[in-house]
């Protein structure tokens, strides 16, 4: 984990993973987060500041490749899923994956958004047309409205939402996840898990994800993992769980820290 300091004398923090066959850069877009959500670090603290311009973003990333020596040997994933909401930052971000997509051509991308700013989810279709290892993820952790407004504040309609992403699915032809971090007797009941299924069907694909625990949330991490995977299987949804990396650090998902 590394923490990176803006000329202004903001802090954010980068993460790289090393796997075996591919390095893992998930970068900040923003000082701070307004978003709201949470189980998240920064949207708890509502600590806003600025959007990162795309010359600091790119220097983020490259600071992290030259400290590592990451060479083009194996593929490079620039994932936007650090510090912010890439969507409301969208000009920087789409010139910084055009840039990185340039430079580092055994790379691949992806995206993480809870779907502010709908509109933009169909502009990447033309904005990332020469990009094609990319792959967008769907912030999503209830498929009720009221319960998702609660966890995810800042979050849209998702009769909308869900429109949208089929639509992006259609036009391009790229992958969409959707995220689900399970939470104690919030979302994680076979009523949620039946709710799920209604709202996008049994095409779509559910990354369950573990809730890295935040010191300053009031939310636990659910029990009822098997329970509800099962639950969706047992309605022919494609799912998949997900532990992120870096907790023992605090560098895993909601855990990164902007100061």
């Amino acid at each position: 984990k590394y923490i990176q300091k803006t000329n202004d004398n903001f802090r954010i923090e980068t993460t790289d993973v090393d796997y075996s066959n591919k390095n893992i850069i998930c970068f900040s877009t923003q000082v701070g987060c307004n978003m709201g959500c949470k189980f998240c670090y920064n949207g708890l603290k509502n600590n806003f500041k600025r959007n990162l311009s795309y010359k600091e973003i790119c220097v983020q990333i490259e600071n992290v490749i030259n400290s590592e020596n990451i060479n083009n040997n194996k593929p490079i994933l620039f994932s936007a899923m650090g510090i912010g909401e890439p969507l409301i930052n969208y000009n920087n971000v789409i010139s910084t994956f055009n840039y990185l997509n340039n430079k580092y051509k055994n790379s691949k991308f992806a995206l993480a958004t809870c779907g502010v700013n709908v509109k933009y989810i169909l502009k990447l279709v033309e904005d990332l047309k020469y990009i094609d290892n990319f792959k967008l993820m769907i912030s999503l952790h209830s498929a009720n409205e009221n319960k998702r407004m609660n966890i995810m504040p800042s979050s849209n309609n998702l009769r909308d939402l869900v429109k949208a992403v089929k639509e992006y699915k259609k036009i391009s032809g790229k992958k969409v996840e959707w995220n689900y971090v399970l939470f104690e007797n919030i979302n994680d009941t076979k009523e949620d898990a039946y709710e799920l299924f209604k709202l996008l069907g049994k095409d779509e694909y559910i990354k369950i994800n573990k809730f890295n625990k935040v010191n300053i949330s009031n939310l636990s991490e659910s029990k009822n993992v098997k329970v509800f995977i099962q639950e969706l299987k047992n309605y022919n949804m494609q799912v998949e769980y997900y532990e992120t990396n870096g907790e023992d650090i605090n560098a895993a998902c909601g855990q990164m820290i902007s100061e």
